[in-house]
């Protein structure tokens, strides 16, 4: 299968694009248009621990959400081998803590609130900044050192409720068939490869990749639906 996303990708020896198609095509031939697919549900058996942990932070209030943040990102193992910061009232580390962290991280948050991954390559300069910000703050989310696009792609997951996604974990890299990206840049031109992809895939088969869901998961953002294909089992 040949694209222009598949073809610039190669040629950076990486292959973001075409993974969600590689992973869905079978069963969209296999099965009618109006039907649920259970494509994450039944070829991908996303983790239901994770689908638990996503819909407890959904329904989480603002007042609970820092703490709920923090607990998150430490069970899915954000910082690992390093420890995460915590709330300040919790931490018996130095600054920066969690709350800090949060706190620079929302001028940022506000100014991406109306951009998913599918639209990453309309995102406007400031938004553009917003990304490089929140990857600055959350190489901070370790005590020691700075964390890796694991840390910092989950919290910005997180934050975003799943517009800008996928969070670059080890599952996820191994089918995308990539490195870690080390810089925002990285992250960014691997964003719109997914953009790409997603793109591809509904321009295929003329169909929303929402309507290519379990009716439960029909509601999440495109990002999360990405990390979802792709992510743990």
């Amino acid at each position: 299968m040949e694209s222009a996303t598949y073809q610039r990708l190669c040629e950076g020896s990486t292959r973001y694009g075409w993974m969600l198609i590689y992973h869905l095509y079978f069963h969209l031939l296999e099965k009618p248009a109006s039907s649920s697919f259970q494509v994450f549900a039944d070829v991908q058996g996303f983790a239901q621990r994770y689908v638990q942990d996503w819909n407890t932070w959904l329904a989480a209030t603002p007042s609970t959400r820092p703490d709920l943040f923090g607990r998150i990102l430490r069970k899915w193992q954000a910082t690992r081998p390093n420890s995460m910061r915590r709330l300040k009232d919790q931490a018996s580390h130095a600054p920066p803590f969690l709350d800090d962290l949060l706190m620079s991280a929302g001028e940022p948050i506000a100014t991406l609130e109306d951009l998913d991954v599918r639209a990453i390559r309309d995102r406007s300069t400031d938004q553009e900044k917003a990304l490089c910000d929140l990857w600055r703050i959350f190489e901070q989310l370790p005590t020691t050192g700075t964390a890796s696009c694991v840390g910092i792609t989950k919290a910005v997951l997180l934050l975003t409720d799943g517009k800008l996604g996928p969070a670059f974990d080890s599952q996820v890299r191994k089918k995308l068939r990539v490195g870690q990206p080390a810089s925002c840049t990285a992250w960014i031109s691997a964003l719109e490869a997914i953009a790409d992809d997603i793109a591809s895939f509904e321009d295929t088969h003329h169909i929303p990749l929402t309507k290519a869901v379990p009716d439960a998961f029909a509601s999440l953002a495109y990002g999360r639906l990405y990390d979802m294909a792709l992510g743990p089992r």
